[in-house]
């Protein structure tokens, strides 16, 4: 049967063939879609070795007038290769807190570590040097001040690390030293103070730099100073008994500032090494919360200063290292004519001695 073209008969029929067209087409487009998940950039997928082709087949079909026609098209898809998605377990866990959480406080307070949440099998980790190394504890005496961290270790995972700053306080100082420490007036060497050598004021000496610190931190502090300087010049017949008396003090920081009189040439041969770490052994005794810090030599002593390092590190304390300060002319007491005097430190020289033990005390 012909519908002719011009009557209202056509123009319906047309207008339903060509909605029928309209909607095969998008039912078409339909199949060739799909959801993808939202991209993670976490998730590393390595490059696939060997090329995956896949497609999606799509029919479109289209009716126009009598006839029907079907047509395929192919779409490719990118090649997908599965990949283990790589999750962070600990990005979302807080850091643990100290308690107390900061603050200037006496040496040796205890100093607690807590976490809101700890997964199963990991650890509490501190540190007081600025993460270089990392100490697996809950608890802890405090010895050391500036900014420690605290953080969760999970196998090779952690957390994001707190910092909290800390300053540390102390009631009895005892500085063990030589004439850099304290010289009585020698008009015979053109010395005429009573201060460390050569200082040109009391209060220009490191003992008295150092004083000043601890003083802002503790007012009532007392420091004390004792001669080391018959252990430098004979310390295999040096009795440290000796310094049973001045030890009644009962300081909780003691500054070993002694080196540049040791034999330098002597130190293997008469073994150093074991009368400085007996030494060390007596001053620090069985107590947790006095602390010790030593000191390299002012003067060019390599083999002492080796010595004195290794036997500190073996026992856990600290080193103010003046290597950096040997030899330099600008901190050397040049103005004198007497040479033993003249190499000793300077203004700028007891202020570099001082700002490096404070470095090594806090």
């Amino acid at each position: 049967m012909t519908i002719p073209e011009k009557t209202g008969l056509y123009s319906s029929c047309k207008r339903a063939i060509l909605l029928a067209m309209s909607v095969a087409v998008w039912l078409g487009s339909l199949a060739c879609s799909s959801d993808f998940p939202a991209t993670d950039t976490n998730v590393r997928i390595p490059p696939a070795t060997t090329p995956v082709s896949s497609s999606c087949v799509c029919t479109t079909t289209a009716t126009t007038g009598s006839s029907t026609t079907t047509s395929v098209s192919t779409t490719p898809i990118s090649p997908t290769v599965a990949a283990p998605v790589v999750i962070d377990t600990l990005a979302g866990i807080a850091p643990p807190r100290f308690l107390p959480n900061g603050g200037n406080l006496y040496v040796g307070t205890p100093i607690r570590i807590t976490a809101d949440s700890l997964p199963a099998q990991a650890v509490i980790e501190y540190s007081v040097d600025g993460g270089q190394r990392w100490i697996a504890a809950q608890q802890f005496a405090l010895m050391d001040g500036g900014p420690l961290l605290t953080r969760i270790r999970l196998g090779s995972k952690t957390t994001r690390s707190r910092s909290v700053p800390f300053s540390v306080y102390f009631n009895r100082v005892l500085v063990i030293g030589n004439s850099i420490m304290s010289h009585a007036p020698d008009p015979s060497i053109g010395w005429a103070n009573f201060n460390g050598m050569a200082a040109s004021a009391p209060e220009k000496d490191f003992v008295h730099i150092l004083s000043r610190r601890l003083q802002l931190l503790q007012p009532s502090v007392i420091v004390k100073i004792l001669s080391g300087g018959d252990f430098e010049r004979d310390y295999v017949n040096f009795k440290l008994t000796d310094w049973n008396e001045p030890l009644t003090f009962a300081p909780d920081l003691i500054i070993i500032r002694i080196a540049e009189n040791i034999d330098e040439s002597s130190v293997d041969r008469l073994n150093l090494e074991k009368y400085y770490r007996d030494m060390l052994t007596k001053l620090a005794g069985n107590s947790k919360t006095v602390k010790v810090v030593c000191s390299t030599s002012f003067w060019y002593q390599p083999r002492t200063d080796a010595i004195i390092k290794k036997v500190a590190v073996e026992k856990g304390i600290p080193v103010a290292d003046l290597c950096k300060l040997v030899g330099r002319p600008e901190y050397l007491a040049l103005q004198y004519k007497d040479i033993g005097v003249a190499k000793h430190p300077n203004d700028a020289g007891m202020q570099q001695i001082a700002d490096l033990l404070w470095e090594a005390i806090q």
